[in-house]
């Protein structure tokens, strides 16, 4: 793996700052979802068929035509391919793990994951060179500098300028 900092746990967050990538992506996951329901309603089994085990690149979403992979090594650099499409995007650590709980009643919530990274998707690589110019709050350059409500936004610069 090299010294390329590792996607934890294979669990983050997807930020699409491309307009209409992210209705073609919620209509892929659409189109998932209702075809996992209907092979469930007929077949009566959960189990989830995975083409992409056998691709040699890093697969973020189990969805036809969509993948990631790394540039190069040592890097937070990726190529994010849709529908024959490339985008740059850029793995970044947010500010603190945030806690992921699910539901089926709305009355109890058991927590399933910790988020701590977030993949953002570029228009291109002006988009990415211009987000790069944005100055890093020093001993913390690949924390993203905001949390994910407005809130926390410039939390990095504001709770970590201290230490």
């Amino acid at each position: 793996m090299g010294d390329r900092p590792p996607i934890r746990d294979r669990t983050l967050i997807l930020r699409i700052l491309v307009p209409g990538l992210e209705t073609r992506l919620r209509d892929k996951m659409k189109e998932v979802e209702d075809s996992q329901t209907e092979n469930n309603n007929i077949s009566g089994n959960n189990n989830n068929p995975s083409s992409a085990a056998n691709s040699t690149k890093e697969t973020l979403l189990e969805l036809e035509g969509v993948t990631c992979e790394a540039t190069q090594e040592g890097s937070t650099l990726f190529h994010f391919h849709c529908d024959g499409a490339t985008y740059p995007a850029r793995l970044v650590n947010l500010p603190c793990p945030i806690e992921l709980h699910k539901t089926h009643d709305h009355a109890m919530y058991f927590k399933c994951v910790d988020i701590a990274q977030m993949l953002i998707v570029y228009e291109d690589s002006m988009a990415l060179d211009e987000a790069d110019a944005i100055p890093k709050t020093e001993g913390y350059p690949s924390y993203y500098h905001s949390g994910l409500t407005p809130p926390l936004k410039r939390v990095v610069e504001r709770r970590f300028a201290l230490r």
